[in-house]
């Protein structure tokens, strides 16, 4: 069993029976996009602005990646309620040939798992591979939509009719048939739900929303990140279907009670102005969080919870995968073949041609005769020992004639020349083959252990190299502590090592932990970290303890907080999770940076009481806003020093964010002449500063002449630390 086993039943009742909290569904934070997507088999397939891509991991472990461009959207897909039909039935051609070019994959690629059906065979030896695909497509999609006309369209339709005899109102009726289509819908897919693949699309299905929960909230693109956010999504496909359910039941309810093939006919020809409809409302629910979207919504949302399902860690890693292949440059190519998590080719489909070939080789070996001296073992235990090719055909032949399931004849040396023929099962011949290929394909097959020692000795000149090499292990592959002892001897996917070879070898040349792993505890907080953003340092809770503590001690109800020079956002969010009814407002010069803010705000579910604003120092606030409090960790190494310092600082971390000009005091001549103007009277300001810098920023402090009670607090190591002043 994987690390990314759970239990099925456990994650069937937190789908169904949790209870919704709106806030992380109709998340104000979040920036809705054009992205969309859908679960297919064994995978995701995404939508972007100008390309798909399907992710899947085959069934031997391996992730395959697929992208191919889009069509340029017509003019019409970009008006109001036309866009809504052009939309659903490019959506339906897309999904539909996705989830067939899925199945095309795996019986291309997994043919254990999926084998072609004798129709399909038929089909492409007497079109082609590509007519063939075309003549399929067409006959599912059609095969599709009969079949939901019948069901879903004209039974109720048919079925309503008898309910004539006890009333003729015709708006009951509508509305009965309405009912009646929905649940019977509802039926349809709580029954599908029990299959065992259908659990896992819909588990890939809720890897598919919580992938786009994180982009939409400006988080970086993990598996831990996505994983905290709901598997039910306002743009769902899911909501859609129920939109048209719904508004299907009031548009009928306005055409009375016409005979049955008059409202058959009128059902059919209302379906594009429903689906139009429902599209406008699906895009208003993407955009808005008010109560009537949530009240609209609420029916959408509960059917997602049968249609979805708490994904697995693995199933996160290819949604993410798709997700991430969307989102490049325009002029990126098309790309296809096996990759690592991070989309980087591992193997073409040109490489895999190859290997297919060899195999095919390896097979033939496996089954050749030989004109050696033999002994060929039978089924019913008996042998035939005789010499040369005659005798190999007679057990061919015995072979063809025995009821089996499936023999094959494998030669080999016995190690004095003579060959050994042996008849085995195809599934053990099988299995001889995927472990000929699986080592074929692994350069240096590694155990976790092992993995972890030479990470370690790699690491061994870096002051506790051994345990960063163990904490890059965890974070390359996922694995806790105990899981690492328990799997010590199992071996590592290919993936996996790359990712931890790659990070160790940062490590090596000077990069910190804290952004290979692009995570810093701060004030027992997870915050996460980039080369944006400076990583937080213990001497910078000092600060945020005494702020914590003049909050405190004033007596301050509801405050708020400006956190200028935000970066990672750690002090700003520090305090919003200490003191429960505070308002923060974080500032900082840089977009990227503040996404990095957002991001941790959002993490440590602190995002709702904060706000982020983009601009130099004070320029980012109002002119007459005021605050209780202002707090800032400003840059404040004197640029002569930049050079002087430690190699993972100045070759790893923004300079723009150390660099304080040429005394190290330029920041601080801005908060003292300007931060008064908007602290209200009473409030304070507080600094860290470096370790000689006390006395000069108390002089530019109290030459503003806007300040009083000026302190200096020292940090763990007995320096010069943080400077608090109240403000006049």
């Amino acid at each position: 069993m994987t690390r990314y086993a759970q239990n099925d039943k456990k994650e069937y009742n937190i789908g169904v029976m949790a209870k919704i909290d709106y806030s992380k569904i109709f998340i104000k934070e979040a920036c809705p996009t054009k992205i969309g997507g859908q679960a297919i088999m064994e995978g995701v397939m995404m939508r972007g602005e100008d390309r798909r891509a399907i992710a899947m991991r085959l069934p031997s472990g391996e992730l395959y990646l697929k992208t191919k461009m889009r069509k340029e959207e017509s003019k019409a897909s970009q008006l109001p309620l036309i866009r809504g039909v052009v939309t659903f039935a490019n959506a339906l051609v897309e999904g539909m040939g996705s989830i067939m070019e899925a199945a095309k994959i795996l019986e291309k690629y997994a043919p254990d798992e999926y084998e072609e059906g004798k129709f399909e065979e038929w089909i492409n030896k007497k079109f082609g591979d590509k007519a063939a695909w075309n003549i399929l497509m067409t006959i599912t999609l059609m095969l599709a939509l009969v079949i939901s006309v019948l069901f879903f369209v004209i039974l109720p339709t048919w079925a309503v009719n008898f309910l004539r005899k006890w009333t003729e109102n015709a708006i009951a009726l509508n509305l009965i048939e309405g009912v009646l289509r929905m649940l019977l819908f509802i039926a349809y897919v709580s029954a599908i739900r029990g299959i065992k693949d259908i659990r896992t699309l819909y588990r890939y299905h809720g890897a598919e929303h919580k992938s786009i929960h994180c982009f939409e909230n400006n988080e970086d693109l993990t598996v831990e990140n996505a994983a905290k956010y709901y598997t039910l999504h306002p743009r769902c496909g899911t909501s859609f279907m129920m939109f048209v359910l719904i508004i299907s039941i009031l548009l009928f309810s306005f055409l009375g009670w016409p005979n049955l093939l008059w409202r058959i006919t009128s059902r059919l020809l209302l379906l594009p102005v429903i689906a139009s409809l429902s599209y406008e409302l699906l895009k208003w629910a993407g955009r808005s969080d008010g109560s009537l979207v949530r009240a609209l919504s609420f029916p959408g949302l509960m059917l997602q919870k049968l249609t979805t399902a708490e994904p697995r860690d693995e199933q996160l890693e290819v949604a993410l995968l798709a997700l991430k292949a969307v989102l490049v440059d325009p002029e990126t190519i098309e790309i296809e073949g096996f990759v690592d998590k991070d989309g980087n080719i591992v193997r073409s489909i040109e490489e895999e041609k190859k290997a297919q070939e060899e195999a095919g080789e390896w097979e033939k070996h496996v089954k050749a005769n030989t004109q050696y001296n033999t002994e060929i073992s039978a089924k019913d235990g008996e042998s035939i020992s005789p010499a040369g090719e005659e005798e190999i055909n007679e057990a061919i032949k015995f072979l063809d004639n025995i009821d089996s399931d499936g023999y094959t004849l494998v030669s080999a040396d016995d190690g004095g020349g003579k060959r050994i023929v042996d008849i085995i099962t195809e599934k053990e011949a099988n299995d001889a083959k995927r472990r000929t290929l699986a080592r074929r394909y692994t350069a240096d097959i590694k155990t976790f252990e092992n993995a972890l020692k030479w990470g370690q000795a790699v690491l061994g000149m870096i002051e506790n190299g051994r345990n960063e090499a163990k904490i890059i292990m965890s974070y390359a592959t996922g694995l806790s502590d105990s899981e690492m002892i328990t799997r010590a001897k199992e071996l590592m996917r290919e993936d996996d090592f790359h990712e931890y070879e790659k990070r160790i070898s940062a490590r090596v040349e000077g990069m910190p932990l804290q952004y290979i792993v692009g995570l810093q505890e701060f004030m027992g907080l997870p915050i996460r970290v980039n080369k944006n953003v400076l990583i937080p340092r213990l001497d910078t809770e000092i600060l945020v303890e005494k702020v914590l503590a003049e909050i405190k001690k004033r007596g301050y109800k509801e405050p708020e907080v400006l956190d200028l020079c935000t970066g990672s956002g750690a002090i700003g969010v520090s305090i919003a999770n200490r003191i429960e009814d505070a308002k923060v407002t974080m500032t900082d010069v840089s977009d990227e940076v503040l996404h990095t803010a957002m991001g941790n705000a959002g993490l440590n579910r602190v995002n709702r009481r904060c706000m982020f604003l983009v601009g130099d120092m004070f320029n980012a606030v109002s002119e007459n806003s005021a605050y209780d409090v202002i707090v800032c960790n400003p840059p404040y190494i004197p640029t002569a020093e930049i050079d002087k310092l430690a190699v993972e600082v100045r070759m790893h971390e923004p300079l723009k964010a150390l660099d304080g000009g040429a005394d190290g005091l330029d920041y601080y001549r801005i908060l003292a002449d300007e931060a008064g103007a908007h602290i209200k009277s009473g409030g304070i300001l507080a600094l860290e500063i470096g370790h000689d810098q006390a006395e000069a920023v108390k002089a530019l402090l109290e030459n503003a002449g806007a300040y009083r009670s000026i302190e200096v607090s020292k940090d763990l190591a007995g320096h010069d630390r943080v400077v608090v002043a109240e403000r006049v």
